[in-house]
Order: structure tokens, then C-alpha cells, then sequence
């Protein structure tokens, strides 16, 4: 994975979402996306195959089984925000399955989930 930047990507309007996680704690393997369908809200989100995924909904993914992240993928309803490690080398980018240009509002809302995933981490 290198040195890749922290993507925040989300998507709305429930699943299916369109993308195939791999890994987990029990394979000792970081949580990666493992496929994603064409013509999907994933594929139109700015998520790669490879990435890392760090949390689903700030809910860090470090520590969690691979039947944990389904359970918690399961019970996701209408927003998805998923804190990734771009296995890219491209700079900061904050992507969501609607277009609209870059703003402030979008930083905070990176900041929040970031904030959130670390609060996470420290309690657990």
C-alpha cells in the first residue's frame, strides 16, 4: 500500500453498494476492497480495489473479524462513510456519490469521521 492518503468516501441510499470486502483480523489482513461492480454507487465513488478501508460509519475496522464487518455492514441503513487508505498516490480528496465542488463543509465532515475513528480506537 506504500504511503497512501486518508479518502473519506460516502454514499447514500442503502445498499446494495456495489463493492466485495477481503481480509480481516482472523486472516491477519487489513479489511480491503476486493471488488467493486460497474455501474454501482461504489464505482462512482472514488473507491478503488485495494483500497483500505480504516472505518465503516467511524467504527475502526482494525480489530474486527470479517464477520463482524458483514454484520456491520448489515445494518447500515441509508448513509455509508467509509474512512479509506488510498492505495493511490493522489492528494487529499474528500469524494461522495453526488457532484459538487469541494467546500469547507466537506473538510469538516472528513475531520468528524476522522475524529470519531480515533475516539473509537482509544475506547477499544
Amino acid at each position: 500500500m506504500g504511503t497512501g492518503d486518508f479518502i473519506c468516501i460516502s454514499m447514500t441510499g442503502g445498499a446494495p453498494w456495489g463493492f466485495r470486502l477481503q481480509g480481516g483480523k482472523e486472516q491477519k489482513q487489513p479489511l480491503q476492497v476486493a471488488k467493486i461492480r460497474s455501474q454501482s454507487k461504489a464505482s462512482g465513488s472514488g473507491l478503488c480495489e485495494g483500497d483500505e478501508v480504516v472505518s465503516i460509519n467511524g467504527n475502526p475496522c482494525a480489530d474486527l473479524t470479517y464477520p463482524q464487518v458483514i454484520k456491520l455492514m448489515e445494518s447500515i441503513r441509508d448513509s455509508l462513510q467509509m474512512l479509506i487508505k488510498s492505495r493511490l498516490d493522489t492528494p487529499f480528496l474528500f469524494l461522495e456519490d453526488q457532484s459538487y465542488p469541494l467546500s469547507p463543509q466537506h473538510l469538516l465532515g472528513y475531520s468528524s469521521l476522522l475524529i470519531t475513528t480515533l475516539a473509537n480506537q482509544v475506547r477499544s
